[in-house]
């Protein structure tokens, strides 16, 4: 239908099919001279028709989560709701808060939920209002050159699209389809529907937008916000092995990959050698401040109040003078077996450079107490820019392996302190 308008002279309007017009008053029509309607089946009068309804958009939702097998090898950052299929999952309205003057690993310890809190941890996400589902906030994924990334999807649907799209920068990723949305009425989830891999740097932040299209009208159902990934650090982590009587620490399992995969979330590049040899410590001296006795009168190893046990492994690392060349790494001290302990940092960020961990450890501690002299908290410690409830994330600086879960992501306030 074409409608050509000449304010100031004649009006015409040229009709292809119908011309229906609705009002909800009357309509009037003026005009110096008169006013011609033709139809060849007659010109109806009397009870005005309904006004028909408005052709909407589509009703439905797409929220993208990393794959159920997903161990961080990229970043992904969302506000958790529950809705994914990995082991540890809580709703960030659940577990966002504060602590009280005891300390969260005591069992004594209360926490309690801040809703100011959550809704200022919302903040770190971009949103958008989807008709029907009210405010869509937006993950954040970390992705470096050359690197794939494969989501899962959660999807509600209260009206069903006519056809779904992504809309992205074919010069920055390749977007494969690993399986089609579901798209009829409910709430459906769909394993490994996305792979993304990002084909080169990039200054500004990307989106990767899922459209849907219904009678004729296209609507934004779902975003991933892909992080500008030019600017990658990179630092040197050195991992020497300790002896002590004989015995002496290793490297654990997985734990070099959960290292190198939670430092490229953050877009951090670890270069990660081993020191080839060993330095021996103790004597009477150093065993009688870094060892002592369990209840069988085993000697394992452990730490002092008095003096730090980075700065004595330091001092004897460095009385070798080819070691110099070490200064500026990352130091992570391998002993063997402690009472007590998993591992310990220098310092929490402060230019802190060294860490020690026990070989009773588990695969992620190195990782954990690394992070520490980077400069990140416990996530259940007050101190962080978040607090969440003890042992209730998969964040590499909880204490989830306690109960039997792996942890190994981390948030975009995290990546910002780390990078």
């Amino acid at each position: 239908m074409t409608k050509v308008r000449n304010v100031g002279g004649k009006i015409t309007e040229t009709t292809k099919g119908n011309d229906n017009s609705f009002a909800k008053e009357n309509i009037t029509y003026n005009s110096q001279k008169k006013i011609s309607f033709t139809s060849d089946k007659g010109i109806k009068h009397g009870k005005p028709e309904t006004l028909p309804p408005p052709e909407l958009p589509s009703k439905c939702k797409v929220e993208f989560r990393p794959s159920k097998s997903w161990q961080g090898e990229f970043g992904f950052d969302w506000c958790r709701i529950g809705d994914s299929q990995l082991p540890v999952d809580k709703p960030y309205s659940d577990i966002v808060g504060k602590y009280g003057a005891i300390y969260a690993t005591s069992p004594s310890a209360v926490f309690t939920i801040k809703p100011e809190l959550y809704q200022r941890h919302l903040a770190e996400y971009e949103k958008f209002v989807l008709s029907a589902f009210g405010t869509y906030y937006v993950p954040n994924l970390s992705l470096m050159k050359g690197e794939i990334a494969v989501l899962d999807a959660a999807i509600e649907i209260k009206e069903n699209p006519d056809s779904m799209y992504y809309k992205y920068d074919k010069t920055v990723f390749e977007v494969k389809i690993l399986e089609k949305l579901s798209n009829t009425k409910g709430k459906h989830f769909n394993d490994k529907v996305l792979e993304i891999k990002c084909l080169k740097e990039f200054s500004s932040k990307q989106k990767i937008e899922l459209i849907a299209t219904k009678n004729k009208i296209d609507n934004k159902i779902g975003q991933i916000n892909v992080l500008p990934n030019n600017k990658v650090k990179e630092i040197d982590i050195l991992f020497i092995p300790v002896e002590h009587n004989g015995s002496s620490g290793t490297i654990k399992g997985k734990e070099i990959t959960i290292l190198t995969n939670a430092l490229k979330q953050a877009y951090v590049k670890g270069n990660i050698v081993r020191h080839k040899e060993k330095i021996k410590v103790g004597g009477w001296w150093y065993d009688l401040f870094f060892t002592k006795k369990d209840d069988k009168g085993v000697v394992s190893m452990e730490t002092s109040n008095i003096r730090s046990i980075h700065r004595a492994l330091d001092d004897v690392f460095f009385k070798e003078k080819d070691n110099e060349i070490y200064k500026n790494h990352y130091r992570v001290y391998m002993l063997t077996n402690s009472t007590s302990l998993n591992g310990m940092a220098e310092d929490i960020g402060k230019n802190a450079k060294v860490v020690v961990v026990y070989n009773n450890r588990n695969d992620s501690t190195a990782p954990h107490e690394l992070m520490h002299a980077m400069g990140l908290y416990h996530t259940f410690d007050n101190d962080g820019l978040f607090t969440y409830k003890f042992q209730n994330t998969d964040n590499i600086m909880d204490y989830t392996h306690q109960v039997g879960k792996d942890r190994f992501s981390t948030n975009t306030w995290q990546w910002k302190i780390l990078n």
